[in-house]
């Protein structure tokens, strides 16, 4: 190791050990290891990408400098760029001059006005599975990155995914107690732990600019759902509920939460901008809702929803889950007189 101190490097990997097994928070350890990635390699840039199994696609975790709000939208493909190329073969990547190399890709670099001369991308791949890529990218001191660099962020990246797959495996047993095992929705214990959560911000160190955060809290409930149930029994029921579970989460965002709350009840917390966003955004929800329906199969029925909405701060989460829910109730009640499900 000839470009790198051993002493450095050997506290580097002591660190990093130190990080991985001192909590299973998956958030708080990546955050962690990038800080100590960003000390010793001095690069302008770096990142975190995490492999999303159900789109297949590669999106920002972490990021150094950037406003976050500018990436998250972003996603990759495997074979996409050096991170994609990277994702895809499980290898890990080093191109001291990007504008040699026909695998880069400047779509990130213009969305976020930057320009990445030189990377180097390791895969996090543990047991054959890729969870995540790492990136530095350009040397702050105008010095490209070495070899021997590229060999260090291999071994830092193979540490990293163990920790990945392990804080993971936490992550299922935490979900099998705050999820419904049929529609994978958040349940009414997650929901009540939330509550209690926002109850007391000194208590869960919350800040007050987070407690004072807008929210649209949306309750829904089924139209006719024990038709569904009487006429065609409760395996029909239950394919119906998991069909609205997926239509529900077309219409939501990634960030903003879905729980099924009841039978057939269902709540969402929608995270709000600014007022005129926030009116631009509950009126596409309701578009939304308004059209949607469950059809079930060969047409037999067709299910729609009545809804309620209430907005405020996340300090008064369980009062606004009653004014969405008294709305839901009014909302029902105007439509009785229409027919919401159709049976031949």
């Amino acid at each position: 190791m000839n470009d790198v101190s051993w002493d450095r490097t050997k506290y580097l990997y002591a660190s990093i050990g130190k990080l991985i097994t001192s909590s299973l928070e998956r958030d708080q350890i990546f955050r962690g290891i990038m800080e100590e990635i960003d000390t010793f390699f001095g690069p302008e840039n770096w990142s975190l990408l995490r492999l999303d199994e159900a789109s297949n696609s590669l999106f920002f975790s972490i990021i150094k400098d950037f406003d976050f709000e500018k990436v998250k939208g972003i996603s990759l493909y495997p074979g996409e760029g050096i991170a994609g190329t990277v994702a895809l073969t499980g290898e890990s990547i080093f191109v001291p001059d990007t504008s040699l190399d026909k695998r880069f890709s400047d779509k990130v670099d213009r969305i976020l006005g930057f320009k990445t001369r030189s990377i180097i991308a390791v895969p996090l791949i543990f047991r054959d599975r890729v969870y995540g890529v790492i990136e530095i990218v350009n040397r702050k001191n105008g010095r490209n990155f070495t070899e021997d660099e590229h060999l260090i962020l291999k071994t830092i990246a193979d540490f990293s995914a163990i920790a990945f797959a392990n804080s993971g495996l936490y992550e299922q047993v935490c979900e099998a107690n705050t999820t419904d095992p049929l529609t994978g929705l958040y349940n009414q214990a997650r929901l009540a732990s939330l509550i209690d959560e926002w109850k007391d911000d000194t208590r869960h160190g919350r800040r007050r600019d987070d407690m004072l955060s807008r929210k649209a809290v949306i309750f829904i409930d089924l139209d006719d759902f024990k038709t569904v149930n009487d006429l065609f029994g409760h395996k029909e029921g239950d394919m119906a509920l998991t069909g609205t579970a997926h239509l529900l989460r077309s219409i939501v965002r990634r960030d903003d939460m879905l729980f099924r709350v009841g039978g057939d009840e269902f709540l969402a917390i929608i995270s709000l901008g600014d007022d005129k966003g926030s009116e631009e955004v509950i009126a596409r929800i309701e578009r939304d809702l308004e059209k949607s329906r469950y059809h079930g199969p060969e047409g037999r029925y067709s299910i729609s929803m009545s809804w309620g909405i209430a907005t405020g701060e996340m300090d008064r989460l369980a009062e606004l889950i009653d004014e969405a829910d008294k709305r839901m109730y009014n909302c029902k009640k105007s439509r009785h007189e229409k027919t919401c499900l159709n049976t031949d």
